[in-house]
């Protein structure tokens, strides 16, 4: 006939508690935490999140203006200085000139290249430029960025 197994049936309220020891921490339930607790940590980690992703934001939009700014301010004082002697022997002193100098030196250089023998020139110093081991890297990619950011 057929073998009888005894059967060892636990009340449902002893069930939850096998294997569980109150003495060792390692095999006793976890203690939930108040539910303050998990509500301030969750709080605390959307805050910093938000406020990490808007600090790396004001820096994404202002890297670029303060490389614009440095590049232009160091522009103009490169300009201001290379004709400041000349402004000198000539008696002037014109607060600001540096900076019409600076804009007409930019007008200029544009005029010359716009035409062929400008054009001529410029491919002959790219032909150089490009030659050079570091600079060519660095030429390349603010040419890149000059036609991406270019009127026309």
């Amino acid at each position: 006939m057929a073998e009888e197994r005894e059967s060892t049936s636990i009340p449902l309220s002893q069930a939850e508690n096998v294997g569980v020891d109150p003495e060792d921490p390692a095999k006793s339930p976890p203690r939930p935490s108040s539910p303050n607790s998990s509500t301030r940590k969750a709080c605390c980690f959307v805050l910093q999140s938000w406020v990490s992703k808007k600090f790396m934001t004001g820096c994404v939009v202002l890297f670029p203006v303060a490389v614009t700014f440095f590049i232009t301010w160091w522009f103009i004082q490169f300009v201001d200085g290379f004709f400041s002697p000349l402004y000198e022997r000539l008696g002037i002193d014109i607060f600001g000139l540096g900076f019409i100098t600076s804009l007409l030196f930019v007008f200029f250089v544009g005029v010359f290249v716009s035409s062929w023998m400008g054009a001529a020139v410029f491919s002959v110093g790219e032909w150089v430029i490009k030659r050079m081991p570091f600079v060519r890297h660095l030429y390349s990619a603010s040419k890149q960025i000059s036609a991406a950011i270019s009127p026309g």
